[in-house]
């Protein structure tokens, strides 16, 4: 007569991980320690960001050619580092994707019982 509805994760009960409780929190504990890296990193790029607008509007109104010869390399550097923080940020985006992609859980189902 009555519905008794109840959910499953798609997993057989008697099933258990093969990972232990204390393993499963120090996996978190590492996944948040490089997600802390990455904002660290995407940090540090838009610093560098900021600092590029920055000298390359002070370039556009330097006259002297010691200050523009000094704001040259100041911008030279600044792209530099930007380039390779870039490709170090990338590589860290798409490990940590793979991390947190092992960690995910599977979707609750719903089961409808009579």
């Amino acid at each position: 007569m009555g519905s008794d509805t109840s959910y499953s994760n798609g997993v057989n009960s008697a099933s258990t991980s093969s990972v232990k409780p204390g393993q499963q929190s120090a996996a978190i504990r590492n996944i948040y320690e490089h997600l802390g890296e990455l904002r660290g990193l995407a940090q540090l790029v838009v610093y560098l960001a900021d600092q590029i607008e920055d000298t390359d509007k002070r370039l556009d109104a330097a006259t002297d050619p010691t200050q523009v010869a000094f704001l040259n390399r100041v911008l030279s550097m600044y792209t530099e580092e930007l380039e390779l923080r870039h490709q170090g940020l990338s590589g860290r985006i798409a490990s940590i994707c793979q991390q947190v992609a092992t960690r995910t859980k599977p979707a609750f189902t719903r089961i409808n019982r009579f």
